[in-house]
């Protein structure tokens, strides 16, 4: 009991302290990289239900990533809907096409799997860069709107990094509460062991493409909030490499780790955004 009191003191003391960053003086550029990390830690999250707490190899989530980014960059430039609006249908368009490669992939194994996962992030890059009249083509979408909710025009770095902190805690407790579920025992489950998951009544195949599709509905949702907060999406920015960053996220923080995409990004991000600085 005492432990648990503990660890809720701990999060709550962490919560504060991200709430009251924007005030500690950091400067535009540090609360934009703080920003830009609470969009990796959401999507790999998703990265982590696949990847961490199945076993299943993704090299492709650049792909959802950028469906996601371009899904909401276009209906809110072109077709003048909300955020809120093109927030959801990012997510649940890359969702669409994660039951899509989940279903047609998940049951290849190991590097299989990782080969048909590349292919499918060349496929949307490719797509990105020469069908110009949806996606821009090279040069992207610009003039993205800021987010706007009940009225409010998010159109400062300390407004967009509230928006993200606020989502990504919801991600986070929604992703904490499933992994304590049914459903997250089952995904441990086939990763310890698929045949004897499979023995204990667990589909296994079923359960591979929920936890695929959940892993690209976060990432969805991730390149919502990447686009809106950058007024701009390009296909340069959803490389293979951009896959395999995410993958060294989960790694390092810790492959099935609860709070192994935070960690992960905290250290991954702040590296490269350092490295960027002394090009």
């Amino acid at each position: 009991m005492n432990t648990q009191i503990f660890k809720m003191a701990l999060m709550a003391i962490f919560c504060l302290l991200l709430i009251l960053l924007p005030y500690s003086g950091v400067n535009v550029y540090s609360l934009h990289v703080y920003t830009l990390i609470g969009i990796y830690i959401l999507i790999s999250i998703g990265l982590n239900i696949i990847f961490g707490h199945t076993g299943q190899i993704s090299l492709g989530h650049a792909a959802f990533f950028a469906i996601g980014a371009y899904t909401s960059a276009i209906l809110t430039s072109r077709f003048g809907l909300s955020f809120p609006i093109a927030f959801v249908c990012a997510g649940l368009i890359s969702l669409f096409f994660g039951l899509g490669v989940g279903g047609s992939t998940l049951k290849l194994e190991g590097a299989y799997l990782a080969m048909a996962t590349i292919g499918f992030n060349e496929i949307v890059r490719m797509v990105l860069i020469h069908w110009e009249s949806l996606s821009g083509g090279p040069a992207g979408i610009s003039k993205i709107p800021n987010p706007s909710i009940f009225g409010f025009t998010l159109n400062t770095p300390q407004s967009k990094y509230y928006l993200v902190l606020a989502l990504t805690l919801l991600g986070f407790i929604c992703y904490r509460n499933l992994m304590k579920s049914n459903y997250g025992k089952q995904f441990t489950a086939i990763k310890e062991n698929p045949l004897a998951a499979q023995a204990m009544g667990v589909n296994t195949t079923r359960m591979k493409v929920i936890a695929f599709g959940l892993s690209t509905l976060y990432a969805g949702f991730g390149g919502s909030l990447y686009a809106h907060l950058n007024n701009y999406v390009a296909p340069d920015a959803f490389h293979i490499s951009e896959s395999i960053t995410l993958l060294l996220i989960v790694v390092l923080g810790g492959m099935g780790n609860i709070f192994g995409p935070i960690l992960g990004s905290i250290v991954l991000i702040e590296v490269k955004e350092s490295l960027r600085m002394l090009k």
